[in-house]
């Protein structure tokens, strides 16, 4: 008993610590970015560097990568400090911290382990594959680019372009192979919870007329005080975890389940009624509530089926189809025709990343138009070749998800909620990759930046094989702490 009692004083002890930590980090970041804010223009370039490395170097010490996954998620979000690149995309800070934390993992994997090793997962062949044929197709484009096409940017555009679409499928990776335990997997999904409730108090909170809010979120973003990334599809992992926990979950009481109702119903509202133009962004949400609502019940799936389908689709219909189908539809229809008239010449390894563009500016400038979609964006620039290993992904994430939110079923626990917020998350990603580049962001639209928004996509697609990992290896669950305390009240 006295050795169950020390047990769970040091966990206790431990988690206090590490929460602390993650609370004094979140409060500082305002003061960061005011502090980048004034001083970037007369800060040394060596400052910043040595700003980065420290970090990285405390995190080799203490060997606790799931502290530099906190990071990126708050980077994502809040940090508005960016590093200049001499081009019109500047370097987020969320990417340093990614390459940091990727170069940490492979030299604790050469240096301690001796060989660079990959936990099982269905989906690490299919990455890889992708990864490699980023870096092909990036040197075939340039071996067999045509005469009379000339570079449309910088050079390091392709290359920064080609670095991006390699770190991401980089940063499913590594939060796949390096989160240790089922606890910090609920310490990712909180604070992804509660970055949201930020993004809806300052977005909402002057929606409804509170002076006071409006003054405050004035202030702050005048003042460059704190700054706030709403974009992309961080709206849908906000609403599919909280939604999968009120729904799967048992562990929560009557009070918490009606807060992140309301919560989801917030985000409702935030993505569809005061955002109903931007489709890329509320379809996929209602996509992945679809997917919750058919694992959780079948006749709560037709319910929800016919609200989404006629009313919000009357209601879209009737206010917004008409315009979209005329400004949004036929454009994409011309950009997809265009590409196809450069994709359909370059089919095996495509045009390289970025690549395509440098054909628009070469033979037709003046039609060259975005595809805002990644699947049109990824045949292009890595070929059938790219195309056919990106679908493979999705399809072993997909069943994947859904393999182990079938094991897991029944449990109501936090493990069932985020197989099954997963799996409706990746139903919501297969989907927007159709309506933008939000997976993958495209060099001359998001640029580098982009990778702000887009790692939330990988990083919680890659959650789901920590979890299972965790499972799989007995590390320590909700169940087993249950466990502790029954055979402390038996003693």
């Amino acid at each position: 008993m006295i050795n169950t009692i020390m047990l769970l004083a040091k966990r206790k002890k431990s988690r206090t610590i590490r929460l602390a930590a993650m609370g004094a980090t979140l409060c500082m970041l305002p003061v960061v970015g005011l502090l980048a804010v004034e001083v970037s223009s007369r800060v040394s370039p060596l400052l910043v560097l040595a700003a980065l490395i420290v970090p990285f170097g405390i995190l080799a010490v203490i060997k606790r990568l799931e502290l530099g996954l906190v990071a990126m998620l708050l980077a994502g979000v809040f940090v508005r400090f960016r590093i200049p690149t001499g081009t019109a995309s500047e370097i987020v800070i969320s990417l340093m911290i990614c390459v940091g934390c990727i170069a940490l993992w492979i030299t604790h994997m050469l240096v301690e382990k001796k060989r660079l090793a990959l936990k099982p997962a269905a989906t690490n062949v299919p990455l890889l594959a992708f990864m490699a044929t980023v870096v092909v197709s990036w040197a075939w484009s340039r071996a067999f680019c045509d005469m009379l096409v000339h570079e449309a940017g910088h050079p390091l555009v392709s290359v920064a372009a080609g670095l991006v679409m390699v770190l991401l499928p980089g940063c499913f990776l590594l939060v796949a192979n390096n989160v240790r335990s089922v606890l910090w997997l609920q310490v990712l999904v909180w604070i992804l919870l509660g970055e949201g409730l930020v993004i809806l108090f300052f977005d909402l909170a002057p929606t409804f007329g509170v002076g006071a809010i409006r003054a405050l979120d004035t202030l702050l973003f005048t003042n460059g005080f704190i700054h706030i990334n709403s974009h992309g599809l961080l709206s849908m992992w906000c609403l599919s975890f909280a939604l999968a926990m009120a729904l799967f979950n048992r562990r929560l009481n009557w009070l918490w389940k009606s807060l992140l109702f309301a919560y989801v119903a917030a985000w409702v509202y935030w993505g569809f009624f005061e955002r109903l133009s931007w489709l890329s962004g509320w379809v996929p949400v209602f996509a992945a509530v679809a997917v919750l609502a058919f694992l959780r019940s079948r006749w709560l799936f037709v319910a929800l089926l016919v609200v989404i389908v006629v009313g919000a689709g009357g209601y879209y219909w009737r206010t917004q189809f008409q315009e979209e189908s005329q400004i949004s539809g036929v454009t994409r229809l011309s950009a997809y025709e265009v590409n196809w008239r450069v994709t359909g010449k370059h089919l095996l390894f495509g045009t390289g990343p970025a690549g395509y563009a440098s054909y628009y500016m070469s033979y037709f400038p003046t039609e060259g138009m975005a595809s805002h979609s990644n699947y049109i964006d990824i045949i292009a620039q890595t070929g059938i070749v790219g195309s056919f290993f990106i679908l493979w992904f999705f399809a072993a994430q997909a069943w994947g998800s859904y393999k182990l939110w079938l094991k897991l079923r029944g449990r109501g626990d936090f493990a069932e909620s985020l197989s099954a917020a997963v799996l409706a998350g990746t139903a919501g990603c297969v989907i927007a990759m159709a309506l933008g580049d939000w997976l993958v962001p495209f060099a001359y639209t998001q640029g580098i930046i982009g990778f702000d928004l887009a790692m939330f996509n990988w990083f919680f697609m890659g959650s789901l094989w920590a979890l299972n990992r965790n499972l799989a290896s007995g590390a320590v669950t909700e169940d087993r702490f249950q466990v502790v305390k029954d055979k402390e009240m038996s003693v």
